[in-house]
C-alpha cells in the first residue's frame, strides 16, 4: 500500500471522481490513513464499508481493530444532514475523507437553487478544514435524467485544488472535463474482491455517528 499513496497528503481540498464515486480507491485510502493515525469520514452516499478496509489494513500486518477505531465515521442521507454534520465538526489536524459528497445534492426532491445554496456552505466548510489538514472528497457525475444538476459538480470541481479521475471514459469526455492526473495521488488497479465488497451496504438510519467503528 505504501506505493499507492504519498508519504503525506497536502493540506488542500482534493477531489477524486469515478464510477461509484471512486469508492474502492477511497476505501484503500481510508485504510492507509488509519494505519498512520486518526481520520474522519463523512459518508454521503452509503459507500463506506469497514470490511474491505479491515482486509486492507490486515494485509499491512497491522491490527484492524486498532486502526478502525481511529476512524470517526458519520453518515448523511440528505444534503441538509451533510451541511449540519460539517457545521458541527471542529477543525482538526488529521485528514478528512468525504465519500460521494454530491449524492444527496443530486436528489431532485430538493430544488436546484436550494441544493446550490447548501453546497456553497458545505464547500466553504470543507475549505476551512483543508487549511489545517488534507480533505479528500469523492464524487460522481449526475445521472443523465438530471443533467441540470451538472452545475453542482462544476461548483465542486472549481473549489478543488486537484482532481483525480478513477474511471474509464472516452477521450472526448476527458477533454470536456479538462482533467489532469495529479502526481500526488498515484493510480492503482482496482482489486475485484474489493469491488464486490464495496457493493455491500449497511442499514440506513437517519444520521449516524461512529466515534470509532469498534467502540
Amino acid at each position: 500500500m505504501n506505493d499507492l499513496f504519498p508519504s503525506q497528503l497536502p493540506n488542500q481540498l482534493l477531489l477524486v471522481m469515478g464510477e461509484h464515486a471512486a469508492s474502492t480507491w477511497m476505501l484503500e485510502l481510508a485504510a492507509w490513513l488509519s494505519i498512520q493515525g486518526p481520520a474522519r469520514v463523512l459518508d454521503g452516499g452509503n459507500r463506506f464499508n469497514a470490511y474491505p478496509v479491515a482486509r486492507s489494513i490486515r494485509r499491512q500486518n497491522f491490527d484492524p481493530q486498532v486502526a478502525l477505531a481511529r476512524i470517526r465515521l458519520s453518515r448523511a442521507f440528505t444534503c441538509y444532514q451533510v451541511d449540519a454534520l460539517l457545521s458541527e465538526w471542529p477543525a482538526v489536524t488529521h485528514p478528512t475523507l468525504v465519500f460521494d459528497l454530491l449524492a444527496t445534492f443530486y436528489d431532485e426532491s430538493v430544488n436546484l437553487a436550494e441544493s446550490q445554496r447548501l453546497l456553497r456552505k458545505v464547500l466553504w466548510q470543507l475549505e476551512q478544514l483543508s487549511k489545517l489538514a488534507p480533505v479528500v472528497v469523492s464524487t460522481r457525475l449526475p445521472a443523465t435524467v438530471c443533467v441540470e444538476r451538472m452545475v453542482l459538480f462544476e461548483m465542486l470541481k472549481a473549489q478543488a485544488g486537484n482532481l483525480r479521475l478513477e474511471m474509464e471514459v472516452q477521450p472526448g469526455d476527458l477533454n470536456d472535463l479538462k482533467i489532469t492526473q495529479p502526481p500526488l495521488l498515484p493510480l492503482f488497479n482496482e482489486n475485484p474482491q474489493l469491488s464486490n465488497e464495496r457493493k455491500k451496504t449497511h442499514g440506513q438510519n437517519s444520521s449516524l455517528h461512529h466515534p470509532g467503528l469498534f467502540t
